[in-house]
């Protein structure tokens, strides 16, 4: 009987205080369904994918654009580069790369933490999806699109950059007030010996190397 009783008391505590602080007892129990159905791990991962475009068809340098922070399923477009640096990808996401004209004709994916340096020249875009239970190699080639790695949304230029020393850093101009193709040809017409010079004096920033070397596939 005493115990009984107790239980119930206990059970009435309970319920007063979810009638006292009912927005709270809803938001713990939201908050139990997503850790539960494995969304509040998902949710809690800050993603920052970062999406480098180069002239040269040799190497991951030079003059090019960026795309920091690229959005997940968003495709990076751009005029036949020659090479593409994709860096800042967890080993459960995986980048693309394009030909064709965007994000048309799949010629690259890799899984990281590798940072990946794709050269070969006519490259169009790129982009990367969260690659969840689907087992891809991290050299996997492939000129099928799937289901999985189609792009939601697309992004054209909006910044440009140079390295002088890839294993050093960057020189990243955002344009504001000019399109960013006018920004690139201004870069493109100024001698290698003054690039550096004349994006400082546009308002440029430097961006170190995060220190890891890149892995060059060629496709």
């Amino acid at each position: 009987m005493y115990r009984r009783t107790m239980e119930n008391m206990s059970n009435a505590k309970l319920m007063q205080g979810q009638l006292r602080y009912p927005l709270l007892s809803s938001l713990s129990v939201l908050v139990m369904a997503t850790l539960l159905t494995g969304g509040g791990l998902q949710s809690a991962v800050v993603e920052a994918v970062d999406v480098n475009f180069f002239d040269n068809i040799y190497a991951c340098e030079g003059v090019g654009y960026t795309f920091p922070d690229l959005p997940v399923r968003t495709c990076a477009v751009v005029k036949n580069y020659g090479s593409v640096e994709i860096s800042g990808l967890s080993s459960a996401e995986t980048g693309l790369v394009y030909r064709n004209g965007g994000c048309t004709t799949q010629v690259f994916s890799g899984q990281g933490p590798t940072v990946w340096c794709i050269i070969g020249g006519g490259l169009t875009g790129a982009s990367w999806y969260v690659s969840g239970d689907e087992s891809i190699t991290s050299t996997t080639t492939s000129r099928e699109k799937t289901r999985s790695s189609n792009c939601s949304s697309v992004m054209p230029p909006h910044s440009i950059l140079f390295t002088e020393d890839s294993s050093k850093g960057a020189w990243v101009l955002k344009a504001n007030s000019i399109a960013a193709e006018d920004l690139m040809a201004q870069l493109r017409s100024v001698d290698d010996a003054t690039k550096v010079s004349w994006l400082k004096e546009q308002g440029s920033h430097f961006e170190p190397a995060s220190g890891a070397v890149a892995t060059t596939m060629d496709v």
